[in-house]
């Protein structure tokens, strides 16, 4: 049964308005996923399918935890950096791009995974790009809003 909250989250996040307040969002997001350990953000509500990223701050080492929109593709997820298009990358990504082996988690439905990274800048990028965009479409928009090329990376379980 489909969620009849979904394209009122598409609409929405298509919003100027949304991406002015995207800090209100994120931490409504937050506080969700950390009260119901993870089980429930606010994307997962309006039917959209959503991972937990753990990765430690690449300053800090402590470990941050972001609730992303994500995409299957391949053996694992896909995730996005849009940022809602703003001309800067979110700050999980370059935490992530500075994480070692072995040090990224994600939780999915509450449950904790160790995961392979893997950034996608080669042919794979237009299947995966396809893939997120069948998810959220307002990538599109959100890559016609800036100059620099949103920055894709495929998350896979460790066996």
């Amino acid at each position: 049964m489909p969620n009849l909250l979904t394209p009122v989250a598409i609409w929405v996040g298509r919003r100027d308005a949304a991406r002015e307040n995207s800090h209100l969002v994120v931490s409504l997001d937050q506080r969700l996923s950390k009260a119901t350990r993870g089980r429930m953000p606010l994307l997962r509500i309006a039917g959209l399918p959503t991972l937990t990223l753990h990765v430690p701050g690449r300053k800090s080492r402590v470990e941050r935890s972001t609730p992303l929109l994500c995409a299957s593709w391949r053996n694992g997820f896909v995730i996005v950096g849009s940022n809602w298009g703003d001309a800067k990358a979110p700050v999980w990504v370059h935490n992530l791009r500075a994480a070692g082996e072995g040090e990224v988690a994600m939780s999915v439905h509450g449950v904790r995974l160790k995961v392979d990274v893997r950034e996608i800048t080669d042919a794979d990028r237009s299947s995966a790009w396809r893939a997120a965009v069948r998810t959220w479409p307002n990538y599109e928009i959100y890559a016609s809003r800036t100059t620099r090329q949103l920055p894709i990376f495929h998350l896979t379980p460790r066996l």
